[in-house]
């Protein structure tokens, strides 16, 4: 956890939930509950002002659901880590999330203590989810589920995002990229912040393992 604590906002449309997600979380010392949303647009709007290190959403909200709004912070690289509350634990509505760019998703009826798990466990950049659903999954939906990380993750990069991507794996320094793509080193570096963020990844040298991983390289 950062020095400066756990920063969290929770977005459902019933207040009751909001309170009980609430006091579950804040038993969690250094955890704060900055703000609560009763539907997606309001979250996106709590997010853009409070910038906290995760938000839980409600699969169902109005104005946006929270896969939505997932989708919304996963294209923008906000670095919001996301966590899905759901009641179905059938494995495609895991993989729908998954697409979305949710970093965990649990279940409604689970015990306070696997949602203090889960909260921690994504805000430390792992994923999280319901034990009672990914006991559900085949061996052959576990591999889509891993698969669809990775495509989502790779599909919210422009196509900029990806030339710096992969000359940052290369090797190249941010004013070698600038001078090759003709912008500034500035601009290099947003873009670098953007990508790592997007991708969840913290140095060149995951960003270099995950480029070839994923075959994404030309060279």
């Amino acid at each position: 956890m950062s020095e400066d604590g756990l920063r969290v906002i929770i977005a459902d449309d019933h207040a009751v939930v909001r309170q009980g997600i609430r006091a579950v979380l804040e038993e969690v010392d250094g955890l704060e509950v900055v703000a609560e949303a009763e539907d997606g647009l309001q979250a996106l709007a709590l997010i853009e002002e409070h910038r906290p290190d995760v938000v839980v959403l409600d699969v169902t909200m109005p104005g946006k659901t929270g896969l939505e709004v997932a989708k919304e912070l996963r294209d923008a690289g906000s670095g919001v880590r996301v966590l899905i509350l759901s009641m179905h634990d059938e494995p495609e509505y895991v993989l729908e999330a998954v697409r979305a760019g949710a970093d965990g998703y649990v279940l409604k009826d689970m015990a306070p203590a696997e949602l203090r798990a889960a909260v921690l466990s994504i805000h430390e950049g792992k994923e999280s989810f319901s034990g009672r659903v990914t006991h559900q999954l085949s061996v052959g939906l576990r591999k889509e589920l891993e698969d669809e990380q990775q495509r989502s993750r790779i599909s919210s990069l422009t196509p900029r995002e990806t030339e710096v991507l992969t000359l940052v794996a290369r090797g190249h320094t941010n004013r070698g990229i600038a001078e090759e793509l003709g912008i500034s080193p500035r601009t290099v570096e947003t873009h670098r912040e953007r990508v790592m963020a997007k991708l969840r990844i913290r140095s060149v040298a995951g960003l270099t393992r995950f480029v070839m991983e994923q075959g994404l390289d030309g060279e």
